[in-house]
Parts: C-alpha cells; structure tokens; sequence
C-alpha cells in the first residue's frame, strides 16, 4: 500500500474526457484509408450500444468483445492484430497534459488516483506503461509517458461496478484500504451523474470537461480544498 502523505487526503480523477479524448483504436477510427475502418465503426457502434456497461464492469473481456464482432481479416493481417492494435493504442492515447501539470503540482499534498469507468484492456496497459517509471519529458503527450505521475487505479472492469452506479463499491475499498473515507476525496469528473453520486457519499466533486472547462479554475478549487492555495500556485 501506497503511503498517504500527510493531509489525508486524495485527487480521483476521470480519465475519458477529462485526461483523454481518445478512443480505443484510433489508429485505425481516424484512418481515412484503413481498410478496417468501415467494418470496426459498424461493429463499435453496436458494442457501445448494448455491451458497453458489461464490457467496462468486467462481465466481457476485451478478446471477448473483438471475437463478437466478428470482423473479417485478409491476408494482410495476422489473427491477432486487433488485440494488439488495441494496446498499442491504448498506451499512444494523447493526454490533457495542462490537467497532468496541475496534478503533479497537487502531489506533494495529496494522493492523485485514475478513477475510470473503463476496459480490463486500459487497466493493463496502465499497468504496463507505469513500470517503466519514465518520467514525462516536454512535449510529451501520451498515456506511456504520463501514468507515471498517478499513485494508483480504480477501474470499473476490476471492482465491477461503475461510479455512478455504485460509487461505495467503486470507490470504498480503496478508500478503507488506506484509512481514508470519502469526506477525504474529491473527485474530477465531467459527468454529472458521477459528480452527483460522488457528492451525496460526503465527498466534493469538480465537473470539469477538457476542451470546455478551465484547468485554472480546477487548480484553485483543489487548493481551497486542501488550503494550500499559495504553494500549489507558485
């Protein structure tokens, strides 16, 4: 277990639409020339219409997903080339590297966690790229070279519950684990949904969107929070 530094305290923050845009795939989804596209947006479109929850509560397992879609490979590509695309470009997915620079400043306060609804193949890529302890270098923009700054995962496919759903499930145990309860946490979250369920277990959430909200004002709502407004603005 991760030490908790002194504050108590802990940052869960969203990863989609928050700390990326980027879906899964997207080598291939925003390829005008791929000659998979046409089959996986068809195929997509009806996975996230019908199996979505199931996918990212763990219920279907990535490979699961790919064999039900059913896409027809050529001789171009090997069996398993979706599987390792999805990886691949799980670990390239660009990042909101303004939001990553105000969470490296909240660090030295408190813990910073992803909280995400998301597939078992995104929580073992996250795994993966953050062993490699690479710290960011500038300019740099991807999930590889940014995990590094987070202490921790919650992730919807490995506790089976989704945060707006359940939020004691999702976020509970790792809350009792390190001694901490939600009056300790706030969560940074675009969807209303989750920010309201977040609010009514005593925690404080910030709704915040990349692209639309302002990463100065979530900085100043998190060190009013943590009442460290001067160190963490310097």
């Amino acid at each position: 277990m991760k030490q908790v530094p002194l504050s108590g305290k802990v940052v869960f923050v969203d990863w989609h639409s928050v700390l990326s845009r980027d879906p899964f795939w997207m080598s291939i989804r925003e390829s005008a020339t791929h000659p998979l596209k046409a089959q996986l947006e068809a195929n997509l479109a009806e996975v996230f219409t019908n199996k979505a929850n199931e996918w990212m509560k763990g219920l279907l397992s990535s490979d699961e997903i790919i064999q039900s879609m059913d896409i027809e490979l050529d001789g171009r590509f090997r069996d398993d080339f979706l599987t390792r695309r999805l990886y691949i470009d799980c670990a390239k997915m660009r990042v909101n590297a303004e939001l990553f620079e105000v969470l490296r400043k909240v660090k030295a306060h408190v813990m910073v966690v992803l909280a995400t609804d998301n597939m078992d193949c995104f929580l073992r890529t996250f795994d993966h790229v953050r062993k490699r302890r690479r710290r960011p270098t500038p300019h740099a923009e991807t999930l590889s070279d940014w995990a590094i700054i987070l202490d921790d995962i919650i992730c919807s496919s490995e506790v089976a519950a989704l945060k707006a759903e359940d939020p004691q499930r999702f976020f509970g145990p790792w809350l009792t684990a390190h001694g901490l309860s939600f009056s300790d946490a706030v969560l940074i979250d675009d969807r209303a949904d989750n920010c309201m369920a977040f609010d009514q277990q005593g925690g404080k959430a910030v709704q915040y969107k990349m692209g639309v909200g302002d990463v100065h004002e979530v900085l100043g709502t998190l060190a009013d929070w943590m009442d460290v407004r001067r160190s963490v603005r310097e």
